[in-house]
């Protein structure tokens, strides 16, 4: 040995075990500091895929005429450009397919690269005016094939004849509104635009830019050489939010929230790590006072203990980060065999650039803030204690143990924890901590569920309605389509509008079956939900407005008819949509009924809207029976919305939504957990000499255990009962903010994080004792006092 500091690698040696706890606490540090920032890399990651699919991985749209679109190609930071246009975008201007409303869309053949969703599936693109790409759906319909010849006409009743070169898949928008796509060239596309109109002049240029470009800037410039308005630049919102190219916070936000959660994590780090690494100078104090006794300097002890928690960090950071990875491996595979059509871009076992350096940054610094504090204490070690012998790990006896509630060995463990008053505050207040985020992030959950629809059981995948909303679908259809194959379940809603004499408002009244009502369990604020099946009243929908309270009667006016109804609840919402805009939320007087009392009511038995939830591996060719069924039945004027498109790519983002979510609240969790245990397994490692000398006057090692378990629920119980006391009405602000001022559900203490905290406690609680228990059951009682 030539230096001093080699005595690192023989203490490592000799002390394999009393370094474990340690470097797991090290190992634990990086680790969550890797899932945390692999996750939101890997949520990032996951919405770019999303956004490209469903909007393009086109920058930005600028509506200009041909010579300016030729200067803005020869822009040096423009790497692709495209012309774009669109007629009959809103299926109303008169270009018809077989008398079907159609979108033209013509562009040119580079946006194709831009937009995924319109990659042509079978056929080529469009090669001259005459030519034209077709949707999946207008095949189908149609009964055309590649080759064949389609006529359209137009709002200035001419027809004109397209060659179908090609067929290409239905967007969500073309397929909930149950509408043809014809795609072609930009020749093409401008011989069909009525010359009169100011777009005759006028093309949408999409761009994508270079890569490291400052978009936003170039798009400043772009619309002060051209003198663009506001209206005439667009921009593609979620894929520049995604690259944090645009002025929307929702990323930053993200990456915002792993930063605090990092911090935290690097404070309980730190916490944790300090901890260890005190109980591991208390056990060698007499080595430290011999490293004085041979002449080092405080310096020196501190540099000592600075390079051995180094040592620790060659083995224990990358130990973290690979775990971390490979727990962002399997988030990622799940997203993937969730939803494999979604995620087939996301690599399984791509590798988080961002998280692997987070991680080796907060390792590191983590490391060196907590060695400080044992640093400096093996420092002020006196050569005296060494040769005395005594460690100074017994401290003074202030006052006694209350036995009058506990027998001596529980009261022992309840006065070992609350002995030291600031031990006893920063412990319970480090569980506290855990628990206080746990029920604060636990609202995002809440958030989640009512903000993304498709996740609710009652989603439809087929949507079928009378387009003037009268109750002319038989009321006996839906048991016609249960029966077919491919779907799991119909279910059929009666629309009515009732005015309210002396108040002059309408009265939006719809009818829910058994099925439904069920589904309504959760969304109910007050009343009794049963009163509502047995027809007995209404249940009113909460807006903000509404004066149908619980418990009241109104009085409804329809066809010259009034008749009187009772309000015997109050429901949070309605996830369906109804109206000419089809938005629930505009309307301020809703409420729903049996299909019994509706039947009364109205005096009409059929139904508005018909619903169809499809088994998973539901075909086409099965949907497409469903229409015909439902054309025989209706006639003309039903309408059908393939809803399946729009809810995939909604359960996608939910899907990624929820292993993000989850996976920091399973982080939170961890936390939680790991502190308990590392807490009282580093308490019980200091006073080890005490239960020694316990032992040698004759405690039993079952009344050590007993009082190890006094001390570990001593903190546990108050840890829980200061971290509900800010948690719950700290969750219970968040909650109204977020999910009560939107949907009007009322809080409630949260039930199921509450069970999940008290299961991760009683699991950490009887995991902290275990060991300890088995340590003293090893070591006797000569041992025990002699250790080093």
């Amino acid at each position: 040995m030539k230096h001093y500091l080699d005595l690192i690698q023989i203490s490592a040696k000799q002390h394999k075990k009393q370094n474990r706890m340690t470097r797991l606490c090290i190992v634990l540090a990086v680790f969550l500091v890797t899932v945390i920032f692999g996750m939101a890399d890997m949520e990032i990651r996951s919405q770019m895929i999303q956004a490209v699919k469903s909007d393009g991985s086109w920058h930005a749209g600028f509506l200009v005429d041909e010579e300016q679109g030729a200067l803005l190609k020869a822009r040096p930071e423009v790497e692709h450009i495209a012309r774009y246009g669109v007629l009959n975008y809103h299926l109303q201007d008169g270009y018809r397919i077989e008398g079907i409303e159609t979108a033209i869309c013509g562009f040119d053949k580079e946006l194709l690269e831009m937009f995924p969703a319109a990659k042509l599936t079978e056929g080529t693109f469009p090669e001259n005016t005459e030519e034209a790409v077709l949707n999946e759906s207008a095949k189908t319909r149609l009964g055309v094939q590649v080759g064949d010849t389609v006529s359209m006409a137009t709002p200035q009743g001419e027809m004109k004849q397209y060659h179908i070169t090609g067929i290409t898949k239905d967007t969500a928008l073309e397929a909930e509104h149950d509408a043809f796509g014809m795609y072609l060239n930009t020749d093409g596309f401008s011989a069909l635009r009525p010359e009169e109109t100011k777009s005759a002049q006028e093309v949408l240029y999409y761009v994508e830019f270079r890569k490291f470009c400052n978009i936003q800037k170039a798009i400043r410039e772009i619309s002060a050489q051209f003198g663009l308005e506001e209206g005439q630049v667009r921009q593609n919102v979620k894929v520049l939010m995604l690259m944090f190219q645009s002025q929307d916070t929702y990323i930053l936000q993200l990456y915002f929230v792993a930063v605090v959660l990092a911090a935290l994590v690097v404070v309980a780090g730190i916490f944790m790590i300090t901890a260890s690494m005190n109980s591991n100078i208390a056990r060698r104090t007499e080595f430290f006072g011999m490293m004085r006794c041979l002449g080092a300097t405080g310096k020196q002890v501190i540099r000592f203990v600075r390079r051995e928690a180094l040592s620790w960090c060659r083995t224990a950071i990358p130990a973290g980060i690979i775990a971390g990875i490979c727990m962002v491996w399997v988030l990622c595979g799940m997203l993937r065999c969730l939803s494999p059509g979604l995620f087939e871009g996301l690599p399984v076992f791509g590798v988080s650039y961002i998280a692997v350096a987070a991680g080796m940054i907060v390792g590191f610094v983590t490391v060196l803030l907590a060695a400080r504090s044992p640093a400096k204490r093996a420092a002020k070690v006196s050569p005296l204690t060494a040769v005395s012998g005594n460690a100074g790990t017994v401290q003074a006896v202030k006052r006694t143990a209350n036995t009058r509630i506990f027998k001596v060995d529980m009261a022992l463990g309840v006065h070992h924890a609350s002995g030291s008053k600031k031990n006893f505050l920063l412990v319970t207040s480090s569980f506290a901590f855990s628990i206080i985020l746990f029920l604060a992030f636990g609202t995002a959950i809440d958030f989640m569920h009512h903000a993304l629809t498709p996740l609710r059981a009652s989603a439809p995948d087929l949507y079928i309605y009378k387009e003037d909303y009268t109750n002319q679908i038989p009321s006996g259809l839906d048991e016609v389509i249960r029966k077919y194959p491919g779907v799991k379940r119909a279910f059929g809603r009666g629309y009515a509008e009732f005015t309210v004499p002396g108040e002059g408002s309408t009265l939006i009244v719809i009818s829910y079956d058994d099925q439904q009502f069920q589904w309504a369990k959760d969304s109910l604020i007050e009343g009794n939900l049963q009163d509502a099946i047995d027809g007995k009243g209404m249940l009113s929908v909460h807006r903000e407005g509404n004066t149908f309270a619980a418990g009241s009667n109104v009085t409804v006016s329809a066809g010259g008819r009034e008749q009187e109804a009772s309000i015997v609840g109050t429901l949070g919402d309605v996830p369906y949509s109804y109206g000419v805009d089809g938005n629930t939320d505009s309307m301020t007087g809703m409420a729903v009924c049996s299909e019994e009392l509706f039947r009364k009511l109205t005096g009409e038995d059929g139904y508005a809207v018909l619903d169809v939830q499809l088994n998973r591996d539901a075909t086409d060719s099965q949907v497409q029976e469903i229409r015909k069924v439902m054309e025989q039945e209706c006639g003309g004027s039903v309408a059908f919305s393939d809803k399946r498109i729009g809810n995939k790519e909604t359960k996608g983002a939910s899907y990624s939504m929820s292993v993000f979510l989850y996976g920091f609240l399973a982080v939170i969790a961890l936390i939680g957990f790991f502190n308990i245990i590392n807490n009282i397994a580093m308490s019980v490692s200091a006073r080890m000499r005490e239960y020694g000398a316990m032992r040698a006057i004759g405690m039993t090692v079952r009344q050590l255990n007993r009082m190890v378990l006094g001390e570990t629920m001593t903190y546990t119980v108050f840890g829980v009962l200061l971290g509900c006391v800010i948690g719950l009405p700290l969750n219970k602000v968040l909650f109204q903010n977020l999910v009560t001022s939107r949907w009007g559900d009322e809080w409630s203490v949260p039930g199921w994080e509450l069970l999940v905290i008290v299961f991760i406690m009683l699991g950490s609680v009887c995991l902290a004792v275990m060991g300890p228990a088995k340590q003293i059951k090893k070591m006797t009682v000569v041992d025990t006092i002699s250790r080093e």
